[in-house]
């Protein structure tokens, strides 16, 4: 039998840190996800259990586990967000801007495969019907964001012909979905180069112009 380790006590917070609390609930959370396979492993007791704090404690941050695990898909985007915006140092010319962000996302997506899932997997249970939202309420709006601002840049430098740069940053980011999603479901396939089939992806749904 393997033994259990529960992490040690937490100190309580002092006034003012129910912040971090909240935080630290996101942190145990998005652990928990990296590693798990699907949602099962993910409780509010196995939460606490990792935070060091009590299940009902919980409570005073999120109103059930599926908030908690929204937390951690925003929490998640966010840190893509900032992944992205690292891949872009560096760069000025806006082909090479456009290509290191989407390097970056097949990199973040590859690399980080159950979080990945549980952003854009069916995993995650919906408690109300979903609905058509805009793309600026999205949880992954600012990552999405700069996909449309760099292809907009390509267009103002004369260095693309779209004449829709979120409609093709749509179909650009179903491409490297696409390409993440086998990734992960076929290793064994003999893939070419990662660099070669991202910057073909690019190339042809951005328009780039030779």
């Amino acid at each position: 039998m393997v033994a259990v380790i529960s992490a040690p006590p937490r100190r309580p917070n002092r006034r003012g840190e129910g912040a971090r609390l909240r935080e630290e609930i996101v942190h145990a959370a998005t652990g928990l996800a990296e590693e798990n396979s699907d949602l099962s492993g993910i409780t509010l007791r196995a939460v606490a259990r990792r935070a060091g704090i009590t299940a009902p404690s919980i409570y005073a941050h999120f109103g059930n586990l599926d908030d908690v695990i929204d937390a951690v898909i925003a929490s998640t985007f966010e840190d893509l967000a900032r992944s992205l915006e690292h891949d872009l140092h560096g760069h000025t010319d806006p082909i090479a801007r456009l290509r290191a962000l989407c390097h970056g996302y097949v990199t973040f997506g590859s690399g980080n495969p159950r979080l990945y899932r549980l952003l854009f997997g069916p995993d995650r249970p919906q408690s109300t019907p979903l609905t058509t939202k805009s793309i600026g309420s999205m949880p992954g709006a600012k990552a999405f964001a700069m996909l449309v601002g760099s292809i907009q840049a390509c267009v103002g430098a004369g260095q693309s012909s779209s004449t829709d740069p979120q409609r093709d940053a749509i179909a650009l980011w179903a491409a490297l979905h696409g390409y993440v999603g086998l990734l992960a479901s076929t290793p064994d396939f003999p893939w070419p180069p990662h660099d070669g089939v991202v910057d073909q992806c690019v190339d042809r749904l951005a328009y780039l112009i030779p």
